[in-house]
């Protein structure tokens, strides 16, 4: 970490355009954090992107000095990416999550008829197979996944 700048921001650094990202922690968590962000003269936020990143580029230096593939806890070691390429991937994933979504309001409909009327919809068998269809196809698409990361 370069230090601190104006107003407990983050220096600027010339690496691009910055993307924000939800981050969640507990009570304890965030104390803490911000108890050290106070410590470096920092803004939790800033604190919490500075230490991640600095914590990363340690784990890649040190997986790569080691020249082995897998991280200090076992994990496998971080997969060398192209920005295009982890833009593929995060398109990918995107596009699996909006079919998980499909599915659950689907299956949500067939239990919402199920429980007002005690009987299961006409469609209900159509519904069923779609799911079992799409369940196939996350399948397959994840393994592929997995396979381009290794």
């Amino acid at each position: 970490m370069a230090g601190a700048a104006a107003r407990g921001h983050r220096p600027h650094v010339p690496s691009g355009r910055r993307q924000p990202r939800k981050v969640y922690f507990d009570g304890e968590e965030r104390a803490v954090i911000e108890v050290a962000a106070g410590m470096m003269g920092l803004r939790f936020g800033a604190y919490v992107a500075s230490a991640a990143v600095r914590d990363a580029r340690s784990l890649v230096a040190r997986s790569s000095v080691a020249g082995d593939d897998t991280a200090p806890d076992g994990a496998s070691a971080p997969v060398g990416l192209s920005v295009s390429e982890a833009q593929e991937l995060l398109d990918d994933v995107r596009h699996l999550r909006r079919l998980l979504g499909n599915v659950a309001g689907n299956l949500n409909d067939v239990a919402r008829h199920a429980n007002s009327t005690g009987e299961l919809a006409p469609e209900s068998a159509a519904v069923l197979d779609y799911v079992r269809r799409t369940n196939d196809k996350l399948d397959t698409e994840l393994m592929g996944l997995l396979r381009r990361l290794r």
